[in-house]
């Protein structure tokens, strides 16, 4: 086999597996939304499906919040959950916390009629 032929070949196999993982890396993993925070009154007629714990993990920091609360989300995400209701927010160390949240489905039994959205838990 002549070794240019063999180059091209080889070359043209690399053009198109680089065309195949830029198209895998374009769809999107999940299309799902998270759940949406809510108040308590607001996902009574909701089915209840766990409680959630997120963590902001170690290090300094400042946002530790924002990251527990994150991570949260995507834990009642993977539970199917449509909405989450904040229970516990607490510090660990300065710059670390854990969050504790209900989560529920909302969605087969009131179709997000009535539910209210509220912004995310501030702390003082």
């Amino acid at each position: 086999m002549n070794p240019l032929t063999s180059f091209k070949l080889n070359h043209g196999n690399r053009t198109m597996n680089l065309a195949f993982i830029f198209l895998l890396l374009s769809i999107p993993l999940t299309s799902k939304a998270q759940p949406q925070v809510a108040e308590m009154a607001s996902v009574q007629n909701c089915h209840y499906l766990n409680k959630v714990e997120g963590s902001s993990g170690y290090g300094k920091n400042n946002n530790w919040q924002s990251l527990a609360k994150y991570s949260a989300l995507s834990r009642a995400d993977q539970l199917g959950a449509s909405h989450v209701v904040w229970d516990q927010l607490y510090s660990v160390g300065g710059f670390n916390g854990v969050v504790i949240a209900k989560a529920y489905n909302c969605d087969s039994y009131t179709a997000n009629k009535g539910v209210v959205i509220v912004e995310p838990l501030a702390l003082e």
